[in-house]
């Protein structure tokens, strides 16, 4: 299940990845050959910029690519390394518990609040750090059942 859940998170990073290409070049076209300007697209390519990022630290996190010293760990017994992940997933899990439940009121009070070029409300730019973290709360859960199973 985790991997179809993976996949799925980079195919839409995928899809965030070609609107921001498209979008860039778009505006670049239309600066340079067609000498006008798409006020809007630098601003919309930053907003899939920030989802892209978001969403890409919790693949990063299920895939574990996250950046760690893992210099320790290769001198434990696997028993360790299972009970050492047990403990990081559930500080994970309540950092990340703690992160969303205070992206909530960020994302309530920016969605009264509209962006400069698109006009859109800007709770969907905030909301990305809620999204990100509630999935991420998942991921810890896998890995902390995940790693019970090798204790």
């Amino acid at each position: 299940m985790e991997n179809k859940i993976v996949r799925i998170l980079e195919y839409f990073i995928g899809a965030l990845l070609i609107g921001m290409v498209v979008l860039l070049f778009a505006q670049v076209l239309t600066r340079y050959v067609l000498q006008g300007s798409l006020l809007w697209a630098s601003e919309m390519a930053t907003w899939l910029f920030v989802w892209m990022v978001y969403i890409g630290s919790v693949v990063l996190y299920m895939k574990k690519k996250h950046v760690v010293v893992d210099i320790v760990s290769y001198f434990l017994p696997a028993r360790v390394n299972a009970i050492l992940e047990m403990i990081s997933s559930i500080i994970i899990f309540i950092f990340m518990l703690i992160l969303f439940k205070e992206s909530i009121p960020i994302v309530i009070s920016y969605s009264k609040q509209t962006a400069t070029a698109i006009e859109v409300s800007k709770k969907y730019l905030f909301s990305s750090l809620s999204v990100a973290t509630f999935l991420m709360i998942f991921a810890a859960i896998f890995r902390f059942i995940n790693a019970m199973r090798r204790r």
